[in-house]
C-alpha cells in the first residue's frame, strides 16, 4: 500500500532555529524514518501546494534520560527533512492557530 503524503510529513518541527530558517524559505518537518527525499519533496509539494527546490535530511539520535534514581533510557530517534522552497514560495505553518484563536 502506497503512504499518503500525511504518512511522511509528521509535523513540521518549530524551534528557534527552525525559525530563523523559513526567512530563507527553508522549512523543517519531521519525516517518516523510511521516508526518501523523493517522497518527501512530494508530498511537501502536495499538502503546501509549493514548488520545492532542495531536500536535506538527517536522522537525530535519541537523547539519554533518566527518571528518578536508578530509570535510565533513551528518548526516541526519529528523522528530520529541511525543505528549501523555490523562490517566492511561503508555506503559512500558523494559520490554522490564529483561526482558531480568533473565535
Amino acid at each position: 500500500m502506497q503512504p499518503t503524503p500525511f504518512d511522511i510529513i509528521i509535523r513540521p518541527v518549530v524551534t528557534e532555529k527552525s525559525m530563523a530558517g523559513m526567512e530563507q524559505s527553508k522549512y523543517t518537518f519531521r519525516v517518516s524514518p523510511r521516508a526518501t527525499k523523493i517522497d518527501i519533496r512530494r508530498a511537501v509539494q502536495r499538502i503546501y501546494k509549493v514548488q520545492v527546490t532542495k531536500v536535506n535530511t538527517l536522522n537525530v539520535r535519541g537523547k539519554p534520560r533518566q527518571q528518578g534514581r536508578f530509570h535510565k533510557g533513551r528518548t526516541s530517534s526519529w528523522k528530520k527533512a529541511i525543505v528549501t522552497l523555490a523562490p517566492g514560495s511561503t508555506i503559512d505553518l500558523f494559520d490554522r492557530v490564529e483561526e482558531q484563536a480568533g473565535g
